[in-house]
């Protein structure tokens, strides 16, 4: 250790958002310089929030002859007959020389503790054993459902996951399901695992302006009844199941409206599915949002129809903020939702009961207000950011 301190690397590719890295930033912003010299390994060049943290850049640390492998436009000059090999050689050969590549980056940067947030069939566990660390952890941002058309589970990659997730002394789960899942996948053993549940600073999430305020600054109906949904449109958040249990609730609730908060590739898609099943008028599309509180003080419900999460940052935002919420009861979100008190979960891909346990909540102006107010409490009490954060820094001084 230099000068008594732990030597902590954070392995966060990209250059500072997402899911991960919201953890990541929730952590180092923890960490006391006094305790830790902290080397984080990612795409950025500086980390402007502390600026004591070393930020070692992934590209730039790259050798000129493994250039392509991180995103540079170097060729990487390999021999013909390598072109002719299979698939899955081609894929173990890259795995093994993207270990090696990242081994040699960590040697330069000695640490003590090397902490991943890119866990799961990954070579960067691999590489931190390779370097010689002495304590590897990763967290479990996602498990294995979000491989939705079964493209990675043949057996090539489960052994990769296997490889992989055996390099860890400590994989953190951010739920408990979420653990499950990769214990049956890859026989970690559960000793070795520990369950953080992500966590926010509920202060950050609560109401900030009325819902007529919100709406009018959205463009949105005022006197409406309003379900929504963040995210990004792509195929795991299930959206489409939203149109349509709004399709189902339509005559029903003739106020209601549904605002759906993202940008992604699915965009074109649900519009067309809005206008096909009949309530292109009643669902709106907001567009990426930067600041989502705006979007959570317009709504009355909250409404997450995914196909797979681990545990959702955006669902404890919305419970912060009052919103009864109904969610498809995967990953983590059954650990969350309390059914009947603070909000409901129901069968991931069943736009029916979507539209059911929506029915009750816009039925019932008191069940909403009820339900709201235990959520936030919820979050409070099991869902703080401390307390994620906290958990996190014991692991690193070699707790459990």
């Amino acid at each position: 250790m230099t000068a008594n301190r732990i030597r902590l690397g954070m392995y966060c590719p990209g250059t500072g958002t997402g899911g991960p890295w919201r953890y990541a930033h929730s952590v180092l912003a923890a960490l006391d310089p006094a305790e830790f010299d902290v080397t984080l390994f990612s795409d950025l060049t500086e980390y402007l929030p502390q600026p004591w943290v070393k930020a070692v850049s992934l590209a730039a640390a790259v050798e000129p002859a493994l250039a392509v492998a991180a995103g540079s436009p170097a060729p990487v000059r390999r021999s013909p007959l390598a072109r002719l090999a299979p698939p899955v050689v081609r894929r173990w050969a890259g795995f093994g020389r993207e270990a090696r590549r990242l081994a040699r980056v960590i040697r330069r940067h000695p640490v003590d503790v090397f902490h991943t947030q890119n866990t799961g069939c990954e070579e960067s566990p691999v590489a931190a054993r390779l370097a010689g660390v002495p304590r590897v952890i990763g967290t479990f941002h996602v498990d294995t459902t979000y491989d939705l058309h079964r493209e990675r589970s043949g057996p090539s990659h489960r052994l990769m996951e296997v490889v992989s997730n055996q390099c860890l002394d400590v994989g953190i789960a951010v739920s408990h399901e979420t653990g499950r899942d990769w214990v049956r996948r890859t026989r970690l053993p559960a000793s070795r695992l520990t369950t953080i549940h992500n966590g926010i600073d509920p202060d950050h999430f609560r109401r900030r302006q009325s819902r007529a305020e919100a709406r009018s600054q959205l463009g949105l109906p005022t006197d409406a009844l309003i379900v929504g949904g963040l995210g990004r449109l792509d195929e795991a958040k299930g959206f489409e199941f939203l149109v349509t249990a709004a399709a189902e609730l339509r005559a029903e609730f003739p106020r209601l409206v549904v605002a759906i908060a993202g940008s992604g590739p699915q965009r074109e898609y649900l519009e067309a599915e809005a206008e096909r099943r009949g309530v292109a008028d009643r669902v709106r599309f907001l567009g990426f949002q930067a600041d989502v509180q705006p979007v959570l003080d317009a709504l009355d419900v909250f409404a997450m129809p995914s196909r797979c999460e681990a545990l959702p940052y955006a669902l404890l935002e919305a419970m912060a903020t009052e919103l009864p919420a109904v969610a498809a009861a995967v990953g983590g979100i059954p650990e969350v939702i309390v059914p009947g008190e603070t909000g409901f979960v129901v069968p991931p891909r069943d736009a029916s009961a979507l539209a059911a346990a929506l029915r009750k909540l816009l039925t019932d102006e008191a069940l909403r207000t009820r339900t709201g107010v235990a959520g936030r409490e919820r979050v409070v009490r099991h869902f703080h950011e401390r307390d994620m954060v906290r958990k996190t820094i014991e692991l690193y001084r070699g707790g459990r």
